[in-house]
């Protein structure tokens, strides 16, 4: 079954690469003094004054040390520390579930790139062990209650720790001088104590690669990829350790009528009645019971206080010095970084945009910033970490950093580019009314293939900078009463290969504003039950980008990609990075003289 369109194109994911191949990020020592405004740097610049840790240590191993929590219950940790007796040391903590076993691969295992390699288990996130005892720091990963080899059978909880920091600033090791670092849950769990009354010997926390966030940014499609990672069908993670008990979720004190309901009305839609794999999920809401609920709740979305399985803290009450980071297009990590950032009220805040997508695991890139802000917070070093400003991105295309003063950034001249009829994409206005364009997504069960429409610049004369945060405002019409929004922004080059910048997603039946709290570059929507799309009505749809940054060579093109789905086929597709299916069949025609990309240009001539 084939596209009824003139124009549409087949989408093929691997045909627009997700991240830079063969890059690898590296600092760059920039002496105290130097003026960094608008320069550009080959690496990740750090303003250099005293000289940081150096390694001077062997590592000695403590497995298994049992460490209790005030309700008499034990948990497990290993402690990594310098091999010296009678000496003290500050200590850096990671705590997560994803098993401190498993953790201990860091130490052997080099580095794997996240897409071009087949050993990249996301689940190596504590971040680096040797590295930093070699330094002096004693590191410390436990598993939390519950899990593996701890004791319990409740969920893990703040106070929990709050008794491991607080235990570990006690120890004959520990000078008494705790940091925090690990990306993605053991993110969430920096956040959450950092914003929870934290112990006063808690000092500096690095929470890279956030997961959490405020869950302000909800565009209504079901992402797929948290189950893959929970069931180890994402890249080569590995699976959780063993959990001595589920703890009941809201979702089962439901009237056994009310939740059957549920659970039919789920059943019955297409998008889970043709895919067998949710399908299962809901008759057997045990195996994957948190799957269940979110698969559940996705239906009727309402305002949230956890996620998966984390609470969503107030972010306004860190005072804890903090260095967060994100790579950029990384939908686990790109909008929560920015929505904590947003909300951290304190001088003491660092944020990095790294490159696309995320950085190789073990997680073990940027050991030397995370040293450079921990020797500063638990040792007393002027590293000069803290005299930078406080942002630090890279640009795409050019493949340079630079120091920025605040995000989004001043200077950003915001700019309407227009879709025009023939695959144009111009900051002049369309003229007349001209006639929609089309393309038709047949229901993936009976055609896999992905079509597109595209609409590109012309060739660019001189180059062009984006970045900061962007939306696609999309006057469109279909012949269903929903439909999946998916569009890239890519740049093609003169060979006409594509980079992706970014990406944006929003379900037809959830394009309600939260009007208030939107801006034009950053449409927020509501999370509530779905409101269907009258067939063949236009409707204008405001779709959120993930904020990118992003040179646009002159000779290449920017251009924009709408489709409805993803390509299931496509690496990262097999790899479980996927929104769950649409499966209907789908009409979409897409109005002109509305429709327009609002891009955050940064004009050249302008630091």
């Amino acid at each position: 079954m084939a596209s009824k369109s003139m124009r549409a194109s087949i989408y093929h994911g691997d045909e627009v690469r997700p991240r830079l191949k063969d890059y690898k990020p590296f600092g760059q020592p920039v002496p105290y003094g130097t003026d960094v405004k608008g320069v550009y740097f080959d690496g990740y610049p750090q303003v250099t004054k005293q000289e940081g840790s150096k390694p001077a240590h062997s590592v000695k191993v403590e497995k298994d040390v049992m460490v209790p929590m005030r309700d008499g219950v034990r948990i497990a940790a290993d402690i990594y520390r310098p091999d010296v007796d009678g000496k003290r040391f500050p200590a850096i903590l990671s705590y997560f579930f994803w098993g401190k076993e498993a953790q201990e691969v860091t130490r052997w295992l080099p580095e794997q790139e996240y897409w071009d390699t087949p050993f990249w288990d996301g689940s190596l996130e504590a971040g680096a062990i040797d590295y930093f005892v070699e330094r002096g720091y004693v590191r410390v990963i436990p598993e939390p209650r519950n899990f593996g080899k701890s004791e319990g059978t409740s969920h893990p909880t703040t106070e929990d720790t709050y008794d491991v920091i607080d235990w570990i600033a006690g120890q004959p090791w520990c000078d008494g001088n705790v940091g925090m670092i690990g990306a993605c849950g053991y993110a969430g769990m920096q956040t959450d104590i950092a914003a929870n009354n934290p112990p006063p010997s808690l000092k500096a926390i690095i929470p890279f690669e956030a997961i959490i966030g405020t869950q302000e940014h909800f565009h209504g499609i079901f992402d797929c990829m948290k189950m893959n990672i929970l069931t180890a069908r994402h890249g080569n993670d590995h699976l959780m350790p063993d959990r001595h008990a589920f703890s009941p979720l809201n979702i089962f004190s439901l009237p056994p009528e009310e939740l059957e309901a549920k659970v039919q009305e789920a059943l019955d839609h297409p998008d889970i009645k043709y895919n067998a794999r949710f399908y299962a999920i809901l008759k057997y809401p045990k195996v994957l019971p948190m799957m269940f609920e979110e698969l559940l709740e996705s239906f009727h979305p309402r305002p949230i206080t956890h996620h998966m399985e984390q609470r969503i803290p107030d972010y306004s009450n860190i005072k804890t010095p903090i260095y967060i980071s994100t790579p950029w297009n990384e939908l686990l990590y790109t909008w929560q970084t920015f929505e904590i950032w947003e909300k951290i009220d304190s001088p003491n805040r660092k944020l990095a945009l790294w490159p696309s997508k995320a950085p190789g695991r073990p997680f073990v890139a940027y050991s030397d910033e995370i040293l450079r802000f921990h020797d500063y917070w638990l040792k007393g070093i002027d590293t000069g970490i803290m005299d930078e400003p406080p942002v630090k991105l890279f640009v795409m295309g050019a493949n340079k950093w630079r120091f920025e003063d605040e995000w989004p950034l001043k200077r950003t001249e915001w700019t309407k580019f227009y879709l025009h009829p023939g695959g144009g994409l111009s900051v002049e206005p369309v003229k007349g009314r001209p006639e929609p364009e089309t393309f038709t997504q047949p229901a993936p069960y009976l055609d896999p293939t992905v079509y597109c429409l595209t609409y590109s610049s012309e060739v660019l004369k001189q180059d062009i900078e984006i970045t900061g945060p962007m939306a696609l405002y999309l006057e469109a019409s279909i012949d269903k009463t929903e439909t999946n929004w998916m569009v890239d922004i890519a740049d093609v080059d003169e060979k006409g290969n594509r980079m992706l910048v970014t990406t944006g997603y929003l379900a037809a039946e959830h394009r309600a504003l939260e009007k208030a709290r939107s801006l034009p570059y950053r449409p927020i929507h509501q999370r509530q039950d779905p409101v269907p799309v009258t067939p063949g009505e236009a409707v204008e749809y405001a779709i959120s980008f993930m904020p990118s940054s992003n040179l646009f060579k002159k000779g290449h093109r920017i251009q924009l990609i709408i489709r409805n789905q993803d390509d299931l086929l496509s690496r990262l597709g097999i790899w479980g990075v996927y929104m769950l299916p649409g499966m209907q069949t789908v009409k979409h025609d897409i109005h002109f003289v509305k429709s327009h990309l609002l891009l955050p240009v940064i004009p050249a001539d302008k630091k």
